[in-house]
């Protein structure tokens, strides 16, 4: 992820450098010189795996290659037409090495074409018409979310999007306390409004609602000063000494992992070549990991509303939506930043400054154990490094860690936080069961967040299985010679043979979890597979039926695990074209015929997720709400691996009495006065 400017020979799974965007936009032009078109997608195309693990040095067999061809991966729509169009440029040998036609798809929405949208919008005048009926005679303060529609009746054949209308008192007030009652929908080719659909008030009187113009804001300049909180001390994370970590261009070392990062258009930030050095070993843990898809559905079923299901990744493009981040604010502490590059419509790049914080944070304790009978305490502290970035589309903000901690555990959490999407209600209105009413005439609807991550391991190997670990309490009963006092459980372990095996929702009743496991090698002590147990907290059904548009395109969102064997082109769970997609290509397709996940090289798809049942609290702008997965180490290492991190003292982390002077001699590592 150079910050503009190649400086030296990239890493084969780097980043497109600024100069490498504009190459790639120069060779298509020189190659379709008379072709009116659009660039959609410029961005990397991954080395082959099997190259790649050469070059890594994990396969010990194939000499590593010298080079490693660099290539580009180009998605171009014509105009007016319409047509999709695949391009692989060869930066290597400088040239157009593939171009293919694209029938019945529809790309990514970028943020060209939204602001052409809103443009669009505002200035036709069926729009300004439909307006004036609601009293609203000036446009410039009219806006529109555009969001994309789903499966529309139309299919793929139009590249179609919908426009969520609101209005502002002001150009920083926030539109969503003033939602409009009707969606335009546009014809993006074309670039006109095909159609205005109104969304009818639901048991009223009225025909349409009035427009509440009450405001509802968040920004300190609307609340005032004076009635900002002043009790509120600085709060400083400092380290004097500098930071624990390494960073080599986009490979980063810290506390025995050893990794790379890439950031892209779709994906956002992907880590790859994840690795732990045990010892003398260096053990190989992770080829590739991203999040695949997400999805948000929501409940309510009347139209338009039921088309109202957002896949961030596919359809927007969650590393498009990244911010740019700053430093005190969005990370804490002592901060390193990677810049991400991207292109625009004609195919220049552009470049998001700080798309990813690097940083430490203090985790609380890591082990601790009291001796009583002498009062002594050993205390270990632990910290985390955390990798992250955050994304807005359109309403929603949702911030994206990736932690690596001194145990070996990895966690990825989601904070999703910014404004719930908002429907005006007529003044005789409610919500019903599908909303809250959270401000006069605010209904902010219910919803749900699924994100399925892509999981690419190779744990001591590329030869992996998943096996499913449920808890069971022993069958007999109480009395029974095997079961005398009842209180018996055990582990059940299944270990998946194909892909129609591996398709399992979670289940609270076993303590259900997963592991990712190598079968070929056996920990010492336990005489298990060394492995990597994967559980999650944030557990949630998806509620709409089979046979739902929602379900059809987000089917991948109804089960919590998938496996799959590797294949080098199936990246997303929604399908490449997930834009205005019905589904036939997506995970649950992927998987209806037997393949065999069982001791070879797999892909592991795991989901995690909430319900939205929205509260008042909730707006004008909302606490984050929170929800992730784990992977730790399972029969994997010989011993705690961290028993080599050394326990802090207060001389070290300047930890002070709050209100008394700071005369205490005590540390993490000694012992105390035992309580009488």
């Amino acid at each position: 992820m150079p910050c503009t400017k190649s400086t030296s020979k990239p890493h084969p799974l780097d980043s497109l450098s600024t100069d490498e965007v504009i190459q790639t936009a120069k060779l298509i032009r020189e190659s379709k010189e008379d072709s009116k078109f659009v660039f959609n997608t410029i961005t990397l195309r991954e080395p082959p795996k099997d190259i790649m693990m050469a070059y890594l040095g994990w396969d010990k067999e194939t000499p590593k290659p010298e080079t490693v061809e660099r290539e580009s991966f180009v998605i171009i729509i014509e105009r007016p037409s319409g047509k999709v169009y695949e391009a692989i440029v060869s930066l290597t040998d400088n040239k157009v090495k593939s171009w293919m036609h694209m029938e019945g798809v529809q790309p990514i929405i970028t943020f060209d074409e939204m602001a052409e949208v809103e443009e669009l919008i505002n200035k036709d005048p069926k729009v300004a018409a439909e307006c004036a009926e609601l009293g609203i005679t000036d446009m410039s303060k009219v806006y529109s979310d555009p969001w994309a529609i789903g499966r529309h009746v139309d299919g793929a054949e139009k590249r179609v999007m919908q426009g969520l209308m609101y209005y502002r008192l002001s150009e920083d007030d926030n539109q969503y306390a003033h939602p409009l009652d009707f969606v335009p929908i546009i014809d993006l080719n074309q670039m006109k409004v095909i159609d205005i659909e109104r969304i009818a008030p639901r048991d009223s009187k009225f025909k349409r609602p009035t427009i509440p113009m009450e405001p509802h804001n968040f920004y300190p300049e609307f609340l005032g000063e004076e009635n900002l909180r002043k009790d509120i001390k600085p709060l400083i994370v400092q380290q004097p000494e500098g930071v624990s970590f390494k960073v080599d261009g986009n490979e980063i070392d810290w506390q025995k992992w050893n990794l790379r990062i890439s950031f892209n258009y779709r994906e956002g930030l992907v880590l790859h070549n994840l690795n732990y050095q045990d010892g003398d070993e260096k053990r190989p843990l992770f080829y590739r990991m991203s999040l695949s898809e997400m999805v948000v559905p929501y409940a309510e079923p009347g139209a338009p509303h039921y088309r109202k299901h957002a896949f961030d990744v596919g359809e927007y493009g969650l590393g498009l939506s990244t911010n740019s981040l700053a430093l005190g604010c969005d990370c804490l502490g002592t901060i390193h930043y990677f810049d991400a590059v991207f292109n625009d419509a004609s195919g220049r790049p552009f470049v998001v400054p700080n798309a990813v914080c690097l940083h430490e944070e203090d985790h609380g304790i890591l082990f601790k154990h009291t001796e009583y009978r002498n009062g002594r305490a050993h205390t270990v502290r632990g910290r985390r490094l955390v990798i992250s970035h955050i994304v807005t589309v359109a309403n929603y903000d949702y911030a994206c860690y990736w932690h690596l901690y001194q145990d070996g555990t990895i966690n990825y959490e989601i904070k999703a936080t910014g404004e719930v999407n908002t429907h005006v209600l007529a003044e005789d209105e409610t919500p019903g069961p599908y909303g809250t009413m959270v401000a006069p005439q605010i209904n902010a609807q219910h919803h749900q967040h699924f994100f399925t991550m892509r999981i690419d391991p190779m744990v001591d190997g590329l030869k992996n299985s998943i096996a499913q670990v449920d808890v069971q309490a022993v069958e007999e009963p109480v009395g029974h010679p095997n079961n005398m006092y009842g209180n018996g459980f055990y582990p059940k372990t299944t270990v998946y043979k194909d892909t129609l095996e591996a398709q399992a929702s979670s289940n609270f009743d076993t303590a259900r979890f997963w592991k990712i496991i190598n079968p070929n090698k056996l920990n010492p002590r336990s005489k298990d597979p060394v492995g990597f147990k994967v559980v999650t907290h944030s557990n949630s059904p998806l509620f709409a039926k089979p046979g739902s548009i929602v379900h059809d395109r987000a089917g991948f969102a109804s089960k919590t695990v998938w496996a799959t064997p590797y294949e080098e082109d199936k990246l997303f769970a929604g399908g490449f074209y997930c834009n205005q997609a019905n589904g036939e290509d997506s995970l649950p397709q992927w998987t209806k015929e037997s393949k065999s996940v069982e001791n070879t090289d797999i892909v592991m798809w795991y989901t995690f997720g909430v319900t939205h049942l929205v509260r008042v609290e909730d707006f004008p702008i909302m606490p984050v709400e929170s929800c992730g997965f784990s992977m730790k180490p399972s029969n994997f290492f010989t011993c705690n691996p961290a028993l080599d991190v050394p326990p802090t003292t207060k001389s070290i982390n300047k930890s002070v009495h709050a209100f008394k002077s700071d005369d205490d001699d005590s540390c993490c590592n000694k012992s105390a006065p035992i309580a009488a």
